[in-house]
């Protein structure tokens, strides 16, 4: 089975970090690369990486009146 460190782009720190800045999500550089959304949210949590932005669900918009 393949896990993120497999993944040339997830495994390098700066690698990841330029697909952040230019997906900007997990779940778009997931789709980017095809693999899954937890392989990418695992290599950022390893490299101690956040992502630019996430979209806020119906829920959260709610609690935060937006």
């Amino acid at each position: 089975m393949k896990t993120w460190r497999d993944i040339e782009e997830l495994a390098d720190r700066t690698r990841l970090a330029a697909l952040i800045d230019e997906q900007g999500t997990p779940l778009r550089i997931s789709r980017f690369l095809g693999c899954s959304l937890d392989s990418v949210r695992n290599a950022m949590r390893h490299h101690g990486l956040k992502a630019k932005y996430y979209r806020a669900g119906a829920e959260i918009k709610r609690k935060l009146r937006l």
